[in-house]
């Protein structure tokens, strides 16, 4: 059963801004789940990433920075911006802490990873990070990617290829 993966979704998503992009709504997307974890990105209508999460009761750090550092280039992946935060299900509120001792135990938690970039050079600056949706005519390998800030694309560029072929 993939109880991690129904609970964030139940207890730990949320509605927020787009950061850096525009003003419109995110939505986490996820990207990538099993009963041990869920990496999520939340992104704006047009694939902009405001921040990337990942839950884990156990997160591995390391290969978390290496998944994004892969996909959006290990300049633009500091270990300095990603955090670490506990959820306890008191925080929660709606039944959480119930089903996270039903699960986990008395005091039982979930670890949340989370990354956003911050950039640290003009280049950085001119760039977002993107999750690689897809366009009418062709969908998209849920891939994160780097592309100028006012860019339209809503493919990376190994989609931008397969497509052009």
């Amino acid at each position: 059963m993939e109880w991690l993966p129904d609970f964030v979704d139940k207890h730990l998503t949320f509605t927020g801004k787009c950061f850096r992009h525009c003003d419109k709504h995110t939505q986490l997307r996820v990207l990538s789940k099993n009963e041990d974890h869920l990496v999520g990105a939340y992104t704006c209508p047009e694939g902009a990433v405001s921040q990337v999460v990942y839950f884990s009761l156990k997160p591995d750090l390391t290969w978390f920075q290496k998944m994004l550092s892969s996909q959006v280039g290990v300049e633009n992946t500091a270990s300095r911006d990603i955090r670490l935060a506990t959820r306890h299900g008191w925080e929660l509120g709606n039944n959480a802490q119930k089903e996270i001792e039903s699960k986990l135990g008395p005091g039982g938690a979930i670890k949340e990873a989370y990354w956003r970039m911050y950039p640290s050079t003009d280049n950085q600056n001119e760039k977002i990070v993107a999750l690689c949706i897809g366009e009418d005519s062709k969908a998209g390998c849920l891939n994160l990617f780097m592309k100028e800030k006012e860019s339209n694309e809503k493919l990376c560029s190994a989609c931008r290829t397969k497509k052009a072929r």
